[in-house]
């Protein structure tokens, strides 16, 4: 038996005869649903090939008391999934943003309302005045740096999001990075938002705070650069902290480097990091062809 989803698929995959009534053996060799009809093990998150296309599968069996009746298999197009858990992690990182800018707008309105009321309105002026000259010299910093505006936003939100959490973020380099293609932006605002993430949770224990973000383009090639002062990454896991799901910070975690790394392989980019008791430095390098 099959729905409508998974008939729709295999259509896709080039199988258009109907599946109904007929031996998996026969429709789809490789299933290994008889395998996990005999085993009575279930096959969880496995990766499969259909002429060409690849799927996330789950395997398991139908049991009844203890004996296995049956296996069905539940299973959805590999790109999709994908494209979701990248608007997935967009959505969170614009209002992980969105949630900074509120908050330290509140707070400095509650300083100016407090000096309101206590009369201190010259103080009141020159905390204004530090406020916007801050503010300026922020966003003429990053605009000098990145012409793009949805990732010079971006990068804004994450001055103040670092800021919010005591850390000091420096952004500097040159010369300015182009204007980009929205699905670049898309793919660096994952590459920037979890290599800043982690660099903030890699100094918090630290009694330095300090990240250092820089950006070059040169001959084709977009550079960044992250670096932090936290206690660094033991060197026999220098290449787990990229596998899925992999995390030294407690459950649900482990994601936001694999989503780098991925990100980096579809760009066709190259990723390398070194690490130390004096910190971590993450360097990234992406072939970008400025039409401009």
């Amino acid at each position: 038996m099959a729905n409508s989803e998974a008939i729709r698929i295999f259509q896709r995959a080039g199988i258009d005869e109907k599946p109904i009534g007929k031996s998996i053996e026969d429709y789809l060799p490789t299933s290994r649903l008889m395998h996990v009809l005999e085993s009575g093990n279930p096959e969880y998150d496995q990766e499969h090939s259909l002429n060409g296309m690849t799927m996330v599968v789950n395997r398991i069996p139908v049991k009844v008391g203890q004996e296995v009746v049956g296996a069905i298999a539940t299973f959805r197009d590999k790109t999709e999934l994908k494209h979701l858990a990248e608007q997935l992690t967009g959505v969170k990182l614009y209002a992980e943003a969105l949630r900074v800018k509120t908050h330290e707008f509140m707070n400095q309105l509650h300083v100016v309302l407090g000096m309101v009321q206590i009369g201190e309105f010259e103080k009141l002026s020159s905390y204004i005045q530090q406020i916007t000259n801050h503010y300026q010299m922020e966003i003429g910093s990053v605009a000098r740096l990145v012409k793009d505006p949805v990732l010079a936003g971006f990068l804004l939100s994450k001055l103040s999001y670092a800021r919010e959490r005591g850390v000091n973020l420096h952004i500097q380099g040159g010369p300015v990075w182009p204007s980009l293609r929205p699905e670049l932006t898309e793919e660096l605002i994952t590459i920037f938002g979890n290599l800043i993430d982690n660099a903030i949770d890699a100094v918090e224990e630290s009694q330095k705070k300090e990240i250092a973000v820089s950006l070059s383009f040169d001959s084709g090639v977009l550079s960044l650069t992250v670096r932090d002062s936290g206690q660094g990454i033991p060197k026999e896991l220098h290449e787990k902290v990229f596998e899925k799901g992999f995390s030294t910070k407690g459950r649900d975690r482990g994601y936001g480097l694999y989503l780098v790394r991925q990100s980096i392989d579809r760009l066709g980019g190259r990723l390398s990091m070194t690490s130390d008791p004096e910190g971590t430095i993450v360097t990234v390098h992406l072939p970008y062809e400025d039409k401009e």
